[in-house]
This record gives structure tokens, sequence and C-alpha cells, in this order.
């Protein structure tokens, strides 16, 4: 039986052969009224769209290519999904491609993706985004990108991120309302805006509840469980430890609760521990974490909405998007 044809799809609906490709392709400015029509024919003639068909004729690859370095792959795998969900809906494909921001190579690498047309925009997880050579060439072609949580807040390039020094804020001031006044901290990556809006966050809750900033109980991480469980081991073996420990991530903390674990002491009777982002691993472990739920696949969906809205030449909402955080109260805290 032979493959039904645009044409005959066209013909059905009464309509051009370019009015049944603006509506395959999600374009805007099609009537409704022509659009139902168009898709009626499509379901009664059961019309399947060649995407090699769709690239050939649009000259667009209706790929998004997601870059990352180095990142969690717990955080990586929620933003994945919820670029891909999202990318699925309005027809695209999603391309994952890690970027190492310290080789010059790599960034040569991703822009042959684009000078091969094989992706009409990327979106870009941290510290991906901090490839500034980078970032600066496609800004100079114009080709169309989205970063999620930069460093750089200050130019007119879109990105979508989470209120991370509210979520520290309220998170700290959380365990100094159940009575912790010496609060522990593990930072995450320096290369990372939300590790720097996270710290902010915890020192500021400790000045407005007139706890003096302790540097000897607060240590470097990497976002990694084992930098988690490594600091935390320095941190309960000082004589003069605290009572409660909160983690730039989820990992981290996971990490911390092992070394408590093997250090004899019990989460949450010796020591509580607070973790961010409230990835799946979080009411996984025992006790399970409380945490500061980053809406990860949320912002990830934004920004590939955003992301589409520029390939189709649209006005992009919301330039600079912050999603709120919530605190998720476990069992960890005490």
């Amino acid at each position: 039986m032979a493959s039904v044809t645009i044409r005959e799809v066209a013909e059905l609906a009464e309509v051009s052969i370019k009015t049944v490709s603006r509506v395959l392709n999600n374009e805007r400015y099609v009537k409704e009224e022509t659009r139902k029509k168009v898709e009626n024919a499509i379901h009664k003639l059961g019309f399947v769209a060649s995407i090699p068909a769709r690239r050939l004729a649009s000259g667009q690859s209706y790929t998004i290519g997601l870059i990352f370095h180095n990142a969690s792959w717990h955080y990586i795998q929620d933003v994945q999904k919820g670029v891909m969900e999202t990318a699925h809906q309005y027809g695209y494909s999603t391309l994952l491609h890690p970027c190492d921001i310290t080789s010059e190579n790599n960034a040569h690498g991703i822009m042959n993706l684009v000078y091969q047309k094989q992706v009409d925009g990327f979106i870009f997880t941290p510290p991906a985004d901090n490839a500034k050579g980078l970032i600066l060439e496609l800004k100079n072609i114009q080709f169309p990108f989205v970063r999620l949580t930069p460093m750089d807040r200050e130019s007119q390039l879109p990105y979508v991120s989470a209120t991370d020094k509210q979520g520290a804020f309220d998170m700290t001031m959380y365990l100094i309302q159940l009575g912790h006044t010496r609060v522990g901290y593990i930072i995450g990556p320096q290369e990372q805006r939300a590790a720097h809006d996270r710290f902010a966050g915890y020192t500021d809750a400790l000045q407005e509840a007139g706890i003096r900033f302790d540097q000897s109980i607060v240590m470097q991480g990497d976002d990694h469980f084992e930098s988690g469980y490594s600091a935390a081991s320095k941190i309960v073996s000082l004589q003069n430890r605290p009572t409660a420990i909160f983690c730039n991530n989820d990992e981290m903390a996971a990490g911390a609760m092992s070394a408590i674990f093997e250090a004899g002491l019990k989460v949450p009777e010796d020591i509580s521990v607070a973790g961010f982002d409230n990835i799946p691993l979080s009411r996984q472990i025992w006790p399970p974490l409380t945490t500061v739920e980053q809406p990860i696949s949320e912002i990830a969906e934004m920004a590939t909405k955003h992301l589409i809205a520029l390939l189709r030449g649209e006005e992009v909402e919301c330039l600079h998007c912050n999603i709120p955080t919530r605190l998720v109260i476990r069992k960890s805290t005490r």
C-alpha cells in the first residue's frame, strides 16, 4: 500500500501544501478552522509525516542540543526528562552533548553541530554556560540558545532558574527554628551560580538570626556523593561539631549521612542533615532527606518552550525567569 502524501492531505483539506507543512511544524498564524481541517484530513488519511522530509522541506533539523559538563547525573536526568518531553510535543528530538568547558576542542565540536545544521538551538546546563568563547560565538552568529541557572545574569540572553538564594535562606531558617545554632554547610562547585546563591542564602539566614558565621564548619564540595562524605567526615571530627549540616545538593547530603553513620552517630538524633534539589535519591535513602525542592523538570520545560519560541521567531514571554523553590520536610531533621 502506497504511503499517503502531503499533497493528498492538502487536496482533502482544500488548502495548499505549504499550509499543511505549517500545521505539521506547529507554526503560528494558522487559523484554528484551517488547522482543524488539516488535522482532520491527516487523521482520515492516516498520514504520517516523515522526519527527513520535514527537515528537507524546512531546512531545519528539528533537533535541540542539550549541553552539559560535570553535572550531577541525577540533575541531568531530570533536565533531560523536561527537555525531551516538551520538545516531543512540538515535534523536536533532543541531542545530549557533553561540553568540557576547559577544552577548546569541545567548543569546536559543538560549533560543528551548528555549521552542519545538526541542531536548531541549544539548552545549556550549568556550568557549561561558562564556556564564554562558545557563548559569545553563538551570540555573534545569532544562533538560538537558552541557559539554565547561568553564572552571568546581567546580559539580555534568555535563561530560566530557580530561587536558589531564597530556598537556602528558608532551609537555614527552618533549621535555626528547630533550635540549631551551629549549622554546618557544604558548598557546591564555585563555577556554578546556584552554589554562590545558596551559600549566600545560608549566610543571610545566619545574620538574620544573629548567629555568628563560623568558617570552621563550612567545607567545599563538588556536588557529588564522595565530596559530601569527605567534607562531612571533617566536620563531624571537630571537637565542637555542629548539630546540623546543610548541603548544596542532595547527593552530597547522602554522602554526609554516610559519613555521620560511619562515625558512630545518628541522623537526626545527633546531627540533622538537609539537602537541596529533591531528586529521587532524597526519598530513597534512610532516613528520607529534608530538602529544598528545585523544580528541575519544570525549569527544563520552560527553557525548552522559550527556545522553541525563539526558533519560530516568536517573542519570549519571560526573558529571565525564576521558578520558586519550596521546603520538603522529611525525617533527616529534628
